[in-house]
């Protein structure tokens, strides 16, 4: 026991010592500019679940080499319910052969350099076996009737409903005046029951009651439970702790609530039950805060210590909690967001599949919270569960995933986990093992031959993303309490993502008009305001991280001491802005011309010596212009995190020359001192001015010319080589091409003459479906993975003849539509299984074939400076 404590230590104080040094990585001790190197956690994550906990440390093994090998950089395990027919083999959450598993794990990760986190149950939200029925979510039952006055209030005879009986428990009688009938009087009776919703998606030995939230000791008899399995078996503690969206349905209510409710706001709930019950707009508002309050103390506090305790982090998902989102997102290690569905953008070329999409309900307004929160106060990482049910299940592409992974990194995201990846058996008949929602970002996916592509890409953006501090313009008042006063009839208000547009239109409106008019702001509570300084002409927070001015949106109902603090920090100087001001603003910050004037998302965040910004192009135009920063600094480089390429920014007296073609990103780095003067480094090396695929530019185009088409990797085989006397896609060329998933290998051969052959070409593919490895003359050019699917030729191409040799991997709807034909039983999950975007169940044999392959045209376009 002493020798494991000792161990937990060590590990909280070398994690601490950790994120300290991260902080600083990027700045040498001369105070010079030294770009950031990619760490741990600049590598995205995934969510891990075991279905059944039926795993093996032979295919625990194999499952993560695959995840090391693609660049996953966290595993996060969540156990489920299992697979049909396979109970002998399900291992019971926290037994003794559960946690050996677990340490395998801990312990393989080390030698492939992935982190161990785990949410702190299985399925969602935290509850099992071991959670009493006294301690499980609360409700509260009301019976309210009218009596006769002088009948005395223990003859009553109360309706509670019947399902209710057995566990309603009688908290109070009270009586109250009937107005204007003095023979009347009304009765209210509170009874205190319990919702009895089970663990949701529970594995083996985790099924059972949902934990009352609201509750200290419920939440600390459940971590006490977790905590003996690590310290019976031994078990060093993961790295961090998950806890996934709030989704506990109808716990409105908590034994020690009426207590609380007196303590801080000064009167009793009790004595004005009939104003709560008739949907009192400052009663309702008052409970709902008394709730949320209770949330944030007995749960995401609790639960916080008991993870730092133990060595471990917690990362939290707040949205869905009947709480103040950012104290609830702000009182953990990493808040997380979520992404839910897919943004059609209108971006160029981006293929769509109408009918088979989600729309994403978290837009920029939503996904704020989670980084407003960490900016705040001053955390480093904001993490995000991402692609959550993007299309349907086997329809995924990579390209569609890039374009809101970007707005995810310009609203603030910085450490993302995909959802999700289950275990599966390496020999397991394809397609293995799934989990219901999509996307699937797993072995078993054919995408996943390219998806190492797409992890440099995040592993690029986030190493900048980390790096230094936030330096968005505004702090916006989140009007809580405008909120809580709304909808009173239904006493519980829950933050979810599906209902934000109806819970908050008028403040969701004001953070798009600032995103609009070129300024990027955070939200601030009144807990994290009310600590809020003015210093050197801004505003700053107690943990240091500054701003121009607060924006305060609408008509906000605020607590005297927040309205005081705001006055004063006006008296100070301090711009106070009411409502989406935008003149007010403007006088207060620069705005950012690219965002305001050219349409681009954007994040800027501040370093040593300068600035630095991801901008992604999400709209449907190709963009080239010159513009001015806000920081106004006139030394800069370009990154691209799609080629890890530096080249020099153009920076003259009209601002920065941007070229962005629909749906690209960049990262770009200010200062005022000259790059010469940056301490960059042996390995970064920038190039001259980028150039460019322009309007203009001279094409030679490929697509007429004889292509041989083969196929490897593919399953079920082909078998068979085609000669195209014109490009297509393979999925009409033959019976077994229709139902293939795999990788088609396009090849043809062309002349360049000695002229052409000097020039910069880039090779654009057209509509790639979906992803395409390009050599020419056996030299590995790139992989296009997302639009555009343009890559640079480099020095690859020659005089005279040429060869080029393209290979494409398609998505696996058209394999899995053919199973579904054949009448092959792969669904074989328990429980939910596998449904389609509505939760429905579904099959897929009536699945038209998706395109494969090359679907429109391949070009050379000569490379040029556009401006």
């Amino acid at each position: 026991m002493d020798k494991i404590l000792k161990t937990q230590f060590v590990g909280f104080s070398f994690a601490l010592a950790l994120l300290s040094s991260l902080g600083s990585q990027a700045q040498s001790h001369s105070g010079a500019l030294s770009l950031p190197t990619p760490t741990q956690e600049a590598k995205p994550g995934v969510r891990w679940w075991w279905m059944g906990s039926a795993v093996d440390k032979e295919n625990l093994k194999w499952n993560l080499d695959e995840y090391a090998k693609a660049g996953i950089g966290a595993v996060e395990i969540t156990p489920l319910y299992g697979v049909q027919g396979n109970d002998k083999n399900d291992i019971p959450y926290l037994s003794p052969k559960w946690m050996e598993m677990l340490k395998f794990v801990e312990e393989e990760n080390k030698k492939v350099g992935i982190e161990t986190d785990m949410a702190t149950g299985t399925g969602w939200p935290f509850g099992g076996p071991w959670v009493p029925i006294n301690e499980a979510a609360c409700k509260a039952v009301f019976v309210d009737t009218i009596v006769d006055v002088k009948q005395k209030l223990m003859e009553i005879e109360f309706n509670v409903p019947q399902k209710e009986r057995d566990f309603a428990k009688l908290k109070l009688i009270k009586a109250y005046p009937v107005e204007g009938q003095n023979k009347k009087k009304r009765v209210i009776a509170l009874y205190e029951s319990r919702t009895r919703q089970k663990v949701k998606r529970a594995a083996p030995g985790g099924e059972g009651y949902v934990i009352d939230h609201f509750d200290s000791t419920a939440v600390a008899n459940y971590l006490a439970h977790i905590d003996s399995a690590f310290v019976a078996n031994k078990i060093p503690y993961p790295h961090t702790f998950f806890n996934d969206s709030y989704e506990v349905y109808g716990a409105n209510w908590t034994p020690n609530l009426l207590t609380e409710f007196e303590k801080m706001h000064g009167y009793k709930l009790q004595d004005k039950f009939p104003e709560f019950l008739d949907g009192d707009a400052v009663v309702v508002s008052d409970y709902r805060e008394t709730l949320g309050d209770m949330l944030l103390h007995n749960f995401t506090e609790q639960w916080t210590k008991w993870a730092n305790k133990r060595g471990a982090i917690t990362r939290n998902q707040a949205h869905g909690s009947p709480a103040n989102l950012i104290d609830c997102y702000a009182a953990v290690d990493i808040p997380e967001i979520e992404g839910f569905g897919l943004t059609d953008f209108g971006i160029k070329g981006l293929r769509k599949d109408p009918g088979k999409t989600r729309p994403n309900f978290s837009d920029l307004s939503m996904l704020k919270y989670a980084p407003s929160a960490a900016h705040i106060t001053g955390k480093k990482y904001t993490s995000s569960e991402t692609f959550t049910w993007l299309t349907e299940h086997f329809r995924t592409s990579l390209s569609q995933m890039k374009p809101d992974m970007d707005l995810m990194f310009c609203a603030g995201v910085n450490h993302m986990f995909f959802h999700g990846t289950a275990y599966s058996p390496k020999n397991d008949p394809w397609p293995g093992w799934k989990f219901y929602a999509s996307v699937d970002m797993s072995p078993t996916n054919s995408i996943w031959r390219d998806a190492p592509e797409l992890m440099k890409y995040i592993t690029n953006c986030q190493t900048y993303l980390q790096w230094g501090q936030p330096d968005n313009d505004f702090l916006v008042y989140l009007p809580v309490r405008d909120m809580w006063r709304k909808d009173t009839k239904n006493w519980l208000m829950q933050f979810d993502i599906h209902s934000m547009a109806k819970k908050a239109p008028e403040f969701i409106k004001v953070i798009l008009d600032i995103d609009k008019a070129g300024f990027d702001c955070d939200y601030i509570s009144d807990k994290y305001l009310r600590t809020c300084t003015f210093k050197d002409g801004m505003i700053e927070t107690a943990a240091g991280t500054r701003y121009k001015g607060i924006i305060i949106p609408g008509n906000n109902i605020m607590p005297s001491d927040v309205i005081q603090h705001i006055s004063d920090l006006k008296a100070q100087g301090a711009k106070i802005i009411k409502g989406d001001n935008i003149k007010a603003m403007e006088q207060a910050a620069k705005p950012e011309l690219m965002r305001k004037n050219l349409g681009l998302k954007m994040i800027r965040r501040n370093n040593s010596i300068g600035h630095h910004y991801f901008i992604a192009n999400l709209t449907g135009k190709d963009i080239t212009s010159t513009v001015a920063l806000a920081v106004n600094e006139k030394n800069g480089i370009w990154y691209n995190p799609m080629t890890g390429k530096y080249h020099k920014a153009t920076i003259g007296d009209k601002g920065i020359e941007v070229n962005l073609k629909s749906g690209e990103s960049r990262i770009l780095i200010t200062s005022d001192k000259p790059v010469s003067e940056w301490k960059l480094g042996s390995k970064v090396k920038v190039s001259e001015k980028e150039k460019f695929a322009a309007s203009d530019s001279k094409t030679i185009d490929l697509t007429a010319n004889s292509w041989k088409l083969s196929f490897t990797e593919e399953a079920p085989k082909v078998g068979e080589i085609f000669n195209l006397k014109d490009l297509k896609s393979w999925e009409n060329l033959s019976e077994k091409a229709k139902v293939m998933m795999g990788t088609g290998v396009y090849e043809t051969t062309f002349k360049l003459s000695k002229d052409d052959a000097q020039n910069q070409w880039a090779i654009d593919l057209g509509d790639v479906r979906e992803s395409a490895r390009v050599y020419i003359n056996n030299k590995y050019v790139g992989c296009a993975w997302a639009v555009p699917y343009i890559l640079n030729c480099k020095d690859a191409l020659n005089k005279g003849k040429n060869t080029i040799r393209i290979e494409v991997t398609n998505l696996p709807a058209n394999r899995i539509a053919e199973l579904d034909r054949q009448g092959v039983k792969w669904r074989k999950m328990k429980e939910i299984n596998v449904v389609d975007i509505d939760y429905k169940k579904t099959t897929y044999e009536k699945w038209t074939p998706v395109a494969s392959g090359l679907n429109s045209s391949v070009k050379l376009v000569e490379l040029k400076n556009q401006l």
